[in-house]
């Protein structure tokens, strides 16, 4: 047993070794050993974004489910006039049903059932429908969604700004390379990665237990932030936290605009809808298509490798890229909503293909004729 357990250390450390080598994290001729923190001078520490945003996630769920959602947006969503969806009365033997046919049960079934429950074959149809709506996600839902994202990116959109605006590399973007690694993490700094990873870590968490998200929805969304998780905890790791913040700042401003658009969408705000688009495409058009890879990666790919050279800057230049290429997904999907707009002169509910429908449109889905 002492021998598997010391066989079992030594395996791990030997991995342990392999995998944080400095000549592929680090430019040549350093080690791990050069950059520890001092009182004076403050590393990134690895540590700190596994261990710090997993805690604080569970703070954002807290705050959304008892403070944002009851507090605040609740009561805005009355105000609007979007109202909960109620679920049909329980019934073990019409939520058997349900569970084995969803909304098309046979002939014979319905039969034995509305005999069996001394209810009209119309009124189990209906209880059906009514299941198989409080399955989806609603117009409710959603907008508890935006809303609770709108405070979140308006948050971190004000904080970047006010912090970044005083460093110096906003000004002069070659000081995200020179003297690599040796930049010092401030305090203000350290908070906006925890807060955003943290923020991506709670709504990746909430999104996975959303039966009525559809898988074309919930698995791009959820790729999308476990990229950026992925993006922001490499750049920690490597001490790229200059560019980091940059790529922060700049890919936060167009998500306020969206947000706002789409809760005014559900809320049946037409005119602020498309008012509040517009002022979305032009900052996305700015921010995502030309000073994220005009700026940002230019200076990434044309000026960073004057400076190092190790395999971990070139893995950050590919998760940059990648970054574009999701970026560029996303605007393929915007240009096409501009499109189905200009045809049917309204806007779709942009990045999610989820719908809601009435009792009517869920029959008629089905083949079935409403008397």
């Amino acid at each position: 047993m002492n021998c598997t357990a010391e066989e079992g250390r030594w395996w791990w450390q030997s991995l342990s070794a392999r995998f944080w080598h400095p000549d592929f994290w680090l430019p040549l001729g350093l080690s791990w050993d050069d950059l520890r923190s001092t009182e004076d001078f403050q590393y990134p520490e690895f540590s700190d974004v596994l261990v710090y945003p997993i805690a604080l996630s569970a703070v954002y769920i807290f705050l959304r489910a008892f403070i944002l959602e009851p507090i605040f947006i609740v009561p805005l969503a009355q105000v609007v006039g979007i109202k909960q969806r109620q679920p049909p009365p329980e019934n073990k033997t019409l939520e058997e049903v349900f569970r084995r046919f969803r909304m098309s049960p046979s002939k014979d079934v319905l039969e034995a059932t509305s005999s069996s429950l001394n209810m009209s074959q119309r009124q189990v149809e209906r209880w059906l429908r009514r299941r198989y709506a409080s399955f989806r996600l609603s117009k409710y839902d959603k907008f508890m969604d935006c809303a609770y994202d709108l405070v979140c990116h308006s948050c971190f959109c004000l904080y970047g700004i006010s912090i970044m605006k005083i460093k110096p590399w906003l000004w002069n973007i070659t000081l995200c390379w020179a003297n690599y690694p040796h930049h010092n993490i401030d305090n203000d700094i350290w908070w906006y990665y925890m807060l955003c990873l943290a923020y991506y870590w709670s709504t990746t968490f909430m999104h996975l237990p959303r039966p009525g998200r559809k898988l074309n929805d919930t698995v791009p969304m959820v790729l999308h932030h476990l990229f950026t998780i992925l993006l922001m905890m490499f750049s920690w790791t490597c001490n790229f936290v200059r560019v980091g913040s940059l790529v922060l700042v700049v890919h936060e401003c167009a998500d306020i605009p969206l947000l706002a658009a789409k809760m005014c969408k559900h809320a049946g705000v037409e005119s602020g809808t498309d008012i509040l688009f517009l002022v979305f495409l032009a900052l996305w058009v700015l921010t995502r298509c030309i000073i994220y890879p005009f700026w940002i990666m230019h200076s990434a790919f044309f000026e960073a490798t004057t400076y190092m050279f190790m395999p971990s800057a070139y893995i950050f230049l590919g998760l940059l890229t990648g970054l574009l290429a999701l970026n560029l997904l996303w605007t393929g999907l915007i240009l096409g909503i501009i499109y189905r707009k200009v045809r049917a002169g309204r806007l779709e509910d942009l990045r999610s293909s989820g719908e809601e429908y009435s009792d009517v449109e869920i029959e008629m889905r089905n083949g079935k004729k409403i008397h």
